[in-house]
């Protein structure tokens, strides 16, 4: 009788099941000492590790097999352990017995001998197949019920973040810190409170101390921003749509990783490219002979010349040259600053202005004294259960294991509550500040835009105004945005002459008459106001 030839498959999908007797060399050995008590030839024993049983298409030495069992067509059978380990996905199961049966190969389970092709054992197989993919399916979803459960109980079910780690304690999975780069990461995040460094600069300069990704290699831009823009930094846990204050020690405050968030939309203001020098007035400013090149600042070396900004469009495009053209970088600032000292909303405007707010700012604590209200319950109702808790332990009516758990538990809700609490706070203290912003620019354009920080400077230029072009050393036009032009037209913003004497007044007219075709004027006021209605303003 001719001898049969065999295949023989085995598969791992965890570490768990290699320590738990289901490992690749166990099933082999076993799978071996079969074929050999039966007299079968084994020619090629194929084994997938850390492979999914639920999807065929991502098992390389099952698909390896089966081209092999298709290319030979002398194939016997296969033989494997269990069934379970041949797929967990009843369509699967079918459809690759099928495959074999089609080029005349069988499936042999050793822990399953009943399996034939009798209507018995054609029924009892797919009865097994869809218990192997049930079993697959029950296992998914208790993973996910276990994510979830560690999310309930505040700690990360993932993959802990760059900084920490994961670890288990008492059987339990928990988050701890990184002793190679907790201290370098809370120092970058500090430096980036600064608002003066980019995050890859922040990736660059931290890579030089020491700080590096999981693989030793330098953060790249992508992810340090997302490192920084991540809340979970500050304490604050994301998972499966929902968010939680984590056990883990946070590394920043709610406070600190709201201010990140407003540092980093400031950066994008305008320009997201990285520079090594930043210019006030980058991306505001227009050659006014090119029409739409952009102004490029320039520094100098000290004492070697003036820095200035002048065309970026190269030499050899340039349409004109740049003598005389050229203007000093304060020089010009200066000229954009005086632009905002002529703006002045009408007092209709700023009465609604300050309506608006005083509304905004009253819905705003009724909203927060609610949410306290709500917070500080529910505080002293774990407060209480805390003390039934100490009470019991005191009598004698609860075990002290027992207690524990529960102080742990109460104890985690309470600096839940607590963070909860500071970060209404914080909410309520950045809202006043961007009340007080509000109002102070309204009443007074000029000198809250003079008296502002870079990044709030190019903050209230990106607000006013389009762009300014720039010819012969001056400012020949000066662009509204379209909501301050609405403004304008609506006469609820005001162009105020910034001179007293008559013919400083007749000269600013005189300037504007450049675009009278677009623009309707009045200067008959006493103190020589002159109202735009515009889609543009040239001066």
């Amino acid at each position: 009788m001719e001898q049969e030839q065999v295949f023989i498959y085995c598969r791992v999908s965890t570490v768990g099941q290699a320590e738990d007797g289901w490992s690749l060399d166990a099933q082999e050995k076993s799978c071996k000492k079969f074929a050999e008590d039966k007299g079968y030839r084994i020619l090629k024993i194929f084994r997938d590790e850390g492979r999914s049983g639920t999807n065929a298409d991502k098992r390389p030495a099952l698909q390896e097999m089966i081209l092999e069992c298709q290319r030979t067509k002398n194939i016997n059978a296969v033989i494997v352990y269990d069934t379970s380990r041949f797929a967990r996905n009843t369509q699967d199961h079918l459809a690759v017995k099928a495959i074999l049966k089609k080029v005349g190969t069988r499936l042999i389970s050793l822990s399953q001998p009943m399996l034939d092709e009798s209507a018995t054992g054609k029924m009892v197989d797919v009865i097994l197949a869809s218990v192997n993919q049930f079993q697959s399916d029950m296992n998914s979803q208790k993973t996910i019920d276990g994510m979830q459960e560690r999310f309930d109980s505040g700690w990360y079910p993932g993959l802990a973040k760059l900084g920490y780690l994961n670890e288990e304690v008492n059987e339990d999975k928990i988050i701890v810190n990184d002793p190679a780069r907790w201290s370098l990461m809370k120092d970058a995040f500090k430096m980036y409170l600064k608002g003066r460094y980019s995050a890859i600069e922040i990736s660059e300069i931290f890579y030089e101390k020491g700080l590096t990704s999981r693989y030793g290699k330098k953060i790249s831009n992508s992810i340090m921003i997302n490192i920084l823009k991540n809340p979970f930094y500050a304490g604050l846990m994301q998972w499966g749509g929902c968010e939680k204050i984590g056990n883990h020690e946070a590394m920043i405050t709610l406070k600190e990783h709201k201010r990140i968030l407003q540092i980093m939309a400031t950066h994008n203001n305008h320009s997201c490219r990285r520079r090594i020098h930043s210019f006030l007035l980058s991306g505001f400013t227009y050659c006014g002979i090119c029409g739409k090149k952009r102004l490029v600042g320039e520094k100098h070396r000290a004492g070697r010349t003036d820095d200035y900004y002048h065309c970026s469009a190269i030499a050899s495009r340039r349409k004109h040259t740049n003598e005389g053209q050229n203007i000093e970088i304060g020089e010009l600032e200066k000229m954009v600053e005086e632009k905002f000292k002529g703006i002045q909303f009408s007092k209709e405007f700023i009465n609604a202005v300050i309506e608006k707010v005083r509304e905004f700012w009253e819905n705003k604590m009724k909203a927060v004294n609610i949410d306290k209200r709500g917070l500080l319950n529910k505080r002293t109702g774990i407060e209480k259960k805390k003390v039934t808790a100490e009470e019991k332990l005191i009598a004698g009516t609860l075990k002290d294991n027992d207690f524990t758990r529960m102080r742990d538990r109460y104890d985690a809700e309470i600096k839940g509550i607590n963070m909860q609490l500071e970060k209404v706070e914080e909410k309520k203290n950045i809202d006043i500040d961007t009340v007080r912003a509000t109002l102070n620019l309204t009443r007074n354009i000029y000198g809250s835009y003079k008296k502002s920080d870079f990044k709030t400077k190019r903050l209230y230029l990106s607000i006013f105004w389009d762009g300014f072009w720039v010819k012969d050393k001056k400012i020949i036009e000066a662009r509204l945005t379209p909501l301050m032009d609405a403004l304008v037209e609506k006469e609820q913003m005001v162009i105020k002459n910034p001179t007293i004497s008559e013919a400083s007044n007749k000269n600013f007219v005189r300037l504007l008459s450049s675009a009278s075709e677009h623009t309707s004027m009045s200067s008959d006021s006493p103190n020589g106001d002159v109202r735009i209605t515009s889609n543009w303003l040239r001066r």
